[in-house]
């Protein structure tokens, strides 16, 4: 199919672009690319246990389309078509800016070729263009599987007249996205270095993943369509947004209603994503190629402003110096700490989990979501606290296994070449920074919300089960295998045996918050256990600074 789509973007090139391309060698480059595309190896080779799919790009293309099953279905049983439309556009502008950003951020900046293509008598323009057209091949493969149900669905639902309309607002808006894509990235490396680039992209990534993983189980629970299309109303405002600039087009043909908002709509669907193309080909491609290329020589900045910093403590480090005793010990808090906050594959699998802290109170708080209001005003009577006082350690107790695991785990020998006698040592230490880094700040907030719904009369509830959640985050340790930070290799093994985990986190959760509703019975009894579950918590990390190499799973 990126064949058909390729010719299919070279000639619409040749008709729209007449000035400052060489169409000759733009042909040779988009081809050449697509070629190396399919030529590149994407299993590792080293690592012959992970087997990854053999045509990831098939795989995300079925997850999309599914993504674009659901919004079918959307419209379908949406009664207002301009409000469905709405939705539709919105969502494709979004997830194919987020693509871009996400997806092709390392085919939009590399720079890998420049040592080959700019030395040669080829312009700006026939680079910008090429690489351009590279993500566009890609792209449109992401529209189809995005909007084709949707498109379908709009056939059926709203006639011929509104499905022919939907295809060229389709193809527009990917126009848009595009466009603020590049806008974005240009401004980026207007104010920004290398550094900053990779650190942007890197939080667009694990903020469509957390997106994605948490926001199909909270939009449901949250959004009523049927009251929205009730209400549905355009403000003076909604007509400065894309999104309805295309459902009012799609609405003019398919009712044949031209009057002055509709044809101000239609203008402006169709004049501004070609004027922004334009200004892309006009403007942006003689700059973008440089910046592009300068992002290897600029370094300098980074190293010296990291220099200015290496007199000034971080906030690991005094927090190391608070929680814990034994160098030893700081030194496996630094580590964890410091390499959880910059590894990108640590972020995008275990962030997710933290945002799952948040579904789990809606399904257990707030169960379905219908009739919120009246949840949330009887929740003072109720003793639902008990749930946000320990959910919060189900998806931070996934960040133990985690650790254990490195792409560089090579680097590990290093904790055989020091003279350590007890490695324990260096595991609680981590411990101490996971449950500092991503198991109290969760915690505080839902202590502050909780004081806030149900007064100071939950504040021994909090204390008690704070010692709880520790208790429970260093008997996981004792009770499993014991890995040093960041040891193993990452295989498939780490992934057996997870469902199981899952259940038997619930269950003990479910049997804490059970336990602890029968101790709320007794008015002195959770003040009484308090000191009994501080002591249990520091003998069990005792414990595990004590364990010797012959404990350690190598």
């Amino acid at each position: 199919m990126d064949k058909w789509i390729l010719k299919l973007l070279l000639s619409l090139a040749k008709v729209f672009i007449k000035e400052g391309v060489d169409f000759d060698r733009l042909t040779i480059i988009t081809e050449t690319k697509i070629l190396l595309d399919r030529r590149r190896v994407r299993a590792n080779y080293k690592q012959q246990k992970n087997k990854e799919p053999k045509n990831p790009l098939l795989m995300t293309l079925i997850v999309y389309g599914f993504f674009g099953l659901m919004m079918a279905f959307m419209i379908g049983f949406t009664k207002s078509m301009m409000l469905s439309m709405i939705f539709f556009h919105a969502y494709l502008l979004f997830m194919m800016a987020m693509t871009l950003i996400t997806d092709f951020s390392s085919v939009l900046l590399d720079t890998t070729d420049n040592q080959i293509i700019l030395p040669r008598p080829i312009n700006s323009k026939t680079i910008f263009l090429a690489r351009l057209i590279h993500i566009l091949v890609y792209l449109l493969q992401f529209t189809i599987a995005l909007a084709l149900f949707p498109l379908v669905a709009i056939f059926i639902t709203h006639g011929i007249a509104a499905g022919l309309t939907a295809i060229f607002t389709i193809l527009l808006t990917v126009a848009l996205a595009v466009f603020f894509t590049y806008l974005l990235y240009i401004l980026i490396l207007r104010f920004g270095n290398e550094q900053k680039v990779k650190d942007i992209i890197g939080y667009f990534q694990i903020f469509m993943t957390l997106l994605f993983t948490v926001g199909y189980q909270l939009l449901p629970r949250l959004i009523n369509f049927e009251e929205i299309a009730q209400s549905f109303t355009l403000h003076w405002y909604s007509y400065f947004l894309p999104p309805v600039w295309m459902a009012l087009s799609i609405e003019s043909f398919q009712m044949f209603q031209f009057d002055s908002i509709h044809l101000l709509m239609i203008f402006c669907a169709l004049v501004i994503p070609v004027f922004t193309f334009w200004v892309m080909i006009k403007y942006l491609a003689p700059s973008f190629a440089e910046k592009l290329s300068l992002l290897q020589n600029d370094q300098q900045s980074t190293r010296k402003s990291n220099q200015k910093n290496t007199g000034k403590r971080s906030l690991s480090s005094r927090l190391s110096s608070i929680v814990c005793y034994h160098p030893l010990e700081k030194a496996g808090y630094e580590l964890v700490w410091k390499i959880t906050g910059r590894d990108k594959g640590f972020k995008m699998q275990f962030y997710p989990s933290l945002g799952y802290i948040l579904v789990f109170v809606f399904i257990f708080v707030f169960k379905s979501g219908k009739n919120f209001q009246a949840t949330l005003s009887s929740l003072p009577d109720s003793r639902l606290f008990l749930w946000m006082i320990y959910l919060p350690m189900f998806s931070v107790s996934t960040s133990k296994t985690m650790v254990s695991y490195f792409e560089q785990f090579q680097a590990a020998w290093v904790y055989q070449s020091t003279p350590v006698k007890y490695p324990g040592q260096i595991i609680s230490g981590s411990l101490k920074a996971l449950l500092t880094k991503f198991f109290l700040p969760p915690y505080l907030l839902l202590f502050v919300y909780c004081l806030y719904t149900w007064g100071p009369a939950i504040i021994d509830d909090f204390v008690f089960g704070l010692f709880n959640n520790i208790i429970i985050f260093f008997l996981l340790e004792i009770l499993s295998k014991h890995f040093l930070p960041f040891s193993q290799q990452l295989n498939v093994k780490m992934q057996s045996g997870r469902i199981v985990k899952v259940m038997l986190q619930l269950l003990v959760i479910a049997s804490l918050v059970g336990l602890h509703y029968l101790a709320l019975n007794i008015n002195w009894l959770v003040i009484g256990l308090t000191p009994l579950a501080a002591t249990t918590a520091y003998f069990l990390i005792k414990k595990i600074s004590s364990f010797r190499w012959k404990d350690m799973t190598v």
